[in-house]
């Protein structure tokens, strides 16, 4: 059983992040109100609550009138443009994908949106495989995030998907999937920030590293 987090990993960028610069893009003056929002997740550091709260604002801010059947076509048009542009994926770990679906069960297990996300690994020759990705609600003009699949809500999303944590090698970046590396039997650290390095590995001295 193999789990893989998404940005960080299988890429070199936030696939969310960059969907909202797309959308901001169309969106100008929008910019005003979600770029502090961006400010503020990024300075966050451990208070991994603020982050996700400013980050679910930035979402519904970016969106806001935007129809739900509108915004899957922006995110399949986006996700399958971020699968083919330079330098935003990372081919190693999308080859170790194919690989472990060959002999193993696995979960891509992310933050970012489930329909994004579907439209990029499709790009990526990865359709097939089990994802676990956050939810938006379109149901008031203004969409809000229904499901964030960020910190512990990835160990609940994986129970709820029948997944056996404690036998899973578990891939990421981040310091804010910790709760999921601690369950899991073993943990890879692939490309981490300082912060993330500093903060998994004193949690987690076997983990391996990749660098």
């Amino acid at each position: 059983m193999t789990l893989f987090d998404l940005d960080g990993v299988l890429t070199r960028h936030d696939t969310m992040a960059a969907l909202i610069v797309q959308r901001l893009k169309q969106k100008p003056l929008r910019i005003l109100g979600v770029l502090p929002l961006f400010v503020i997740a990024a300075i966050a550091g451990a208070r991994r609550g603020v982050a996700a709260k400013a980050n679910r604002l930035a979402v519904r801010l970016t969106f806001a009138g935007l129809a739900e059947q509108e915004y899957r076509a922006l995110a399949a048009t986006e996700g399958q443009r971020m699968a083919t542009r330079s330098g935003f994926i990372r081919e190693g770990l999308i080859e170790l994908c194919r690989e472990r679906q060959k002999s193993s069960r696995v979960v891509i297990v992310t933050a970012s949106e489930v329909h994004l996300v579907e439209a990029f690994l499709t790009a990526c020759g990865l359709s097939n495989i089990e994802l676990i990705a956050s939810h938006l609600d379109f149901s008031t003009r203004v969409p809000r995030v229904k499901l964030h699949n960020v910190g512990s809500q990835k160990i609940r999303s994986l129970r709820m998907a029948g997944v056996l944590i404690e036998n899973a090698t578990f891939y990421t970046d981040s310091a804010s999937d910790l709760p999921l590396a601690l369950v899991a039997a073993r943990t890879v650290i692939v490309h981490p920030s300082k912060r993330s390095r500093r903060l998994l590995l004193a949690a987690l001295p076997g983990a391996q590293l990749i660098e």
